[in-house]
């Protein structure tokens, strides 16, 4: 065993001093798991001050569906480097623990709406803040809780730019999975998108999405994705399958896409869709699309700190104007979110920024770097 894996261990016992483990019984009303996979366990614990203070990542109330149950039992939730523990009140020694490797969260994209889910290879939470701020609170400090057990500090940036950005959402027409390529279920098609990409998933299969969302940074783009006689070019970002009704593929000019299957592609950058065949025939430089003159590019962010306390270094393209856009979430009785999300998938996310839950001093950092 090596040093870092010994003092994981280490603060994991200063973090529960006194441990016995036990199976819940089926009686427990908090043992509800998605398609009974996983029983989790139940276990005393006295949570020492000093090693909970060094992980400690959020704390506070919570309502937790249970079961078929819309209204929430409420619940104290404490948010610890790659685990969740929860109980009934605040100062309660028996605590139910859920471990957060692979794992993912996803915000509900319901209007109005203040719930999230937490999902586990073996366990699905759905929970329920008390406003929609608090939410997005929330689903950050899981992601980074969720991840950061898979990541040193070194690699903060990479991790972060490649992970996806889930919101519970339904479809008006047949969607497909982008993980295990079946249909999601339901007649409207229910289950996970990327708020950035559209990257579909069942909730049972989001913790195996590859992270593969749009690029960010230079540093994020693959070497072989990098154009080697352009610094500020770079090649298609492609993404399979549920393209646009009425989709054409660029290449030979034929409708393609399908509601049966999972086929064809589609650029995340200039919106270019092609078939499977056309794709290893269709020229491999993006162009960025009919945004280009609006878009910054990732090839031209060279440096940036994700956290928003280092600093930004990037270039300007050539006949370019980029955009810098600051949205309030909460406008317009909260469609404000759905502006968010499309001027994400329009531009580089790394132009968009939410009012609400970062305000303005990292935009202003970026103008100063950049614009």
């Amino acid at each position: 065993m090596d040093a870092g894996s010994k003092g994981g261990d280490e603060d994991d016992s200063k973090v529960l001093e006194t441990l016995v483990d036990e199976r819940t019984s089926s009686e427990s009303d908090d043992s509800e798991t998605e398609n009974g996979l996983g029983a989790f366990t139940r276990r005393m614990s006295t949570i020492l001050s000093t090693g909970r203070k060094a992980r400690l990542v959020r704390e506070g109330y919570l309502a937790k569906q249970s079961g078929s149950f819309q209204r929430g039992k409420r619940r104290y939730f404490t948010l610890l480097r790659g685990v969740l523990f929860f109980s009934k009140e605040k100062q309660a020694t028996v605590h139910e623990k859920i471990d957060l490797r692979n794992a993912s969260v996803a915000a509900c994209g319901a209007k109005g709406s203040h719930t999230f889910t937490v999902i586990s290879p073996h366990r699905t939470l759905v929970l329920i803040a008390d406003t929609r701020k608090e939410m997005e609170e929330w689903v950050s400090a899981f992601q980074s809780a969720a991840s950061s057990i898979n990541r040193s500090e070194n690699d903060l940036e990479a991790q972060e730019t490649g992970a996806h950005h889930w919101f519970a959402c339904s479809h008006a027409r047949p969607t497909y999975c982008n993980v295990c390529h079946d249909a999601l279920g339901g007649v409207t098609s229910s289950g996970l998108s990327c708020e950035v990409c559209r990257f579909k998933a069942h909730k049972r299969c989001a913790v195996y999405a590859s992270n593969n969302c749009k690029w960010l940074a230079r540093k994020t783009i693959p070497s072989e994705k990098l154009c080697p006689e352009d610094q500020l070019a770079m090649k298609h970002q492609w993404i399979r399958g549920n393209l646009p009704t009425g989709s054409k593929c660029a290449a030979c000019d034929r409708a393609c896409g399908s509601a049966r299957r999972l086929q064809d592609w589609r650029c995340l950058w200039c919106k270019t869709m092609v078939h499977d065949d056309c794709r290893d025939i269709f020229e491999d430089k993006c162009d960025l699309g009919p945004n280009r003159v609006s878009i910054l590019p990732p090839t031209a962010i060279l440096a940036w700190d994700v956290s928003g306390h280092g600093r930004v270094e990037a270039v300007r393209s050539p006949n370019s104007s980029p955009l810098l856009v600051f949205v309030n979430s909460k406008s317009g009785d909260n469609h404000g979110i759905k502006f968010l999300r499309k001027l994400k998938q329009l531009l580089n996310p790394a132009q968009v920024f939410d009012l609400i839950t970062s305000g303005p001093s990292i935009g202003y950092e970026w103008e100063c770097a950049v614009f």
